[in-house]
């Protein structure tokens, strides 16, 4: 029962933080006597601009600027301690909720909304439909499918859902996600009772998250060679062996408007941020017009699945 239990808690972190590999590659060899100390941060060039970590609960409800999401709590629920930083993969702990059961003193249902930055992902799913679909085929035999995979409308968005449990320890998991600004927004549902996870999943109706907002567009991959004008170099003083996640804004005239770098030590950002402001791009057109977007970018020590996710990113 323990090894399932195990094997429950460390399938929930792959699926809700989307650290898991693609089957076949490999992370990048790290010297031996090279010790990775812990201690890399989010990092962006202005304090104004919304960045995903930076949601907040307020008045029954969470909220966040970045990706115009709107939450109610379902009643009875408490906000849980904060996650981690944003990892080298472009993951994100947003909120978490729990169901406390005052009369048995013990939580019985957990709410964690995460998003998954698909420029970044360790996997190769480039939509959250597709994260939902390897969801669903990596699920054990030891579990069984409950629903899914399948596309349901919530609040007048499209969401995949998978549903699945184990029967030897009576959990439930109940996972719906949703794609934003090039995100995988993910809602995961799960404990031992039914009732309240239905209850959760009910709420999830009064959700606000535009179909469309004044958000840049998303470009996968468009700070590469031929796209730029001019480019200057970070220069890392000292090399630590991280992956270095960073997204850019890219304002119509091709120039870097802003810049959030996920996870990195303040020299590197400090030096990372100095440097792209200098970058200037072609603009990125649409319909003959010049339009705004993101675009994502690593740096430091590309890590084997990061490879194939940033196209023409910088390796230093």
């Amino acid at each position: 029962m323990w090894r399932l239990i195990r094997h429950s808690l460390s399938s929930l972190f792959a699926v809700c933080i989307g650290l898991s590999a693609d089957a076949g590659t490999a992370p990048a060899v790290v010297p031996n006597g090279v010790i990775l100390v812990k201690g890399a941060a989010p990092r962006s060039s202005d304090s104004v601009t919304p960045l995903p970590e930076e949601g907040k609960v307020a008045d029954g409800r969470y909220s966040n600027a970045y990706f115009s999401l709107s939450y109610p709590i379902p009643a009875g629920w408490t906000e849980q301690p904060a996650g981690p930083p944003p990892s080298e993969g472009g993951s994100y702990v947003l909120t978490q909720f729990a169901f406390w059961d005052r009369e048995q003193q013990r939580v019985r249902a957990q709410v964690l909304v995460t998003a998954q930055d698909l420029f970044f992902s360790a996997s190769s799913a480039p939509s959250a439909r597709e994260l939902m679909a390897s969801l669903r085929r990596g699920v054990v035999p030891q579990y069984e499918i409950e629903r899914g995979a399948e596309e349901v409308t919530i609040a007048g968005r499209t969401f995949y859902r998978v549903a699945y449990g184990s029967p030897l320890v009576g959990l439930h998991w109940r996972v719906l996600s949703t794609d934003a600004r090039c995100h995988a927004l993910t809602f995961t549902l799960t404990g031992g009772d039914k009732a309240a996870l239905d209850a959760a999943e009910r709420a999830m109706g009064g959700i606000s998250l535009p179909k469309e907002s004044d958000a840049p567009l998303c470009v996968k991959g468009y700070a590469h060679d031929d796209n730029i004008v001019e480019k200057t170099e970070p220069y890392l003083a000292t090399r630590r062996f991280n992956t270095i996640p960073v997204r850019v804004t890219i304002d119509g005239e091709g120039r870097v408007k802003h810049v959030h770098v996920l996870s990195a030590f303040p020299d590197q950002s400090d030096a990372i941020i100095a440097a792209l402001r200098a970058w200037r791009l072609k603009p990125y057109l649409v319909d003959g017009k010049p339009a705004e977007i993101e675009t994502g970018l690593v740096f430091g020590t590309l890590r084997a699945a990061a490879r194939g996710s940033a196209a023409g990113s910088g390796r230093l």
